[in-house]
């Protein structure tokens, strides 16, 4: 609880490894507003670039694991959005680049009001589907 006080009080202050803070500098140049934070055995950076929300995940070595990107509706690939024409309302949606790979993790509202989450992969073709 002390720490939720100190943090809210006077932001954070969580400092990662020197390789970590040289490859966030070195890979999302432009970056504002980042927050570190230790995520199991490696480092995450919450950040904005171009107006937009991030999340970079890094091994103590400085290594990028994956980074998480909040896309616009309207920014989503033309195969996912013709997919999602009739399934409801886009509520969020987000990149996820993993290096080698890049999915797509979609909420949607459907008619009736509940919300899902798809992913998909980068041609459109969902891999998973779940009820929230």
């Amino acid at each position: 609880m002390e720490q939720l006080l100190e943090n809210l009080a006077g932001g954070n202050r969580f400092t990662p490894p020197g390789r970590c803070l040289k490859a966030f500098n070195d890979q999302f140049r432009g970056a504002a507003r980042t927050e570190w934070n230790e995520k199991g055995t490696g480092f995450e950076a919450i950040f904005y670039k171009d107006n937009l929300e991030h999340i970079a995940l890094y091994r103590q070595d400085g290594s990028l694991i994956e980074y998480k990107m909040s896309l616009p509706p309207e920014s989503l690939p033309d195969a996912i959005k013709t997919s999602l024409e009739n399934r409801g309302e886009i509520m969020n949606s987000v990149l996820v680049n993993k290096g080698h790979s890049i999915e797509y993790e979609i909420i949607i509202r459907d008619h009736a009001l509940l919300r899902h989450l798809l992913l998909f992969t980068q041609l459109g073709v969902v891999v998973e589907e779940k009820d929230l």
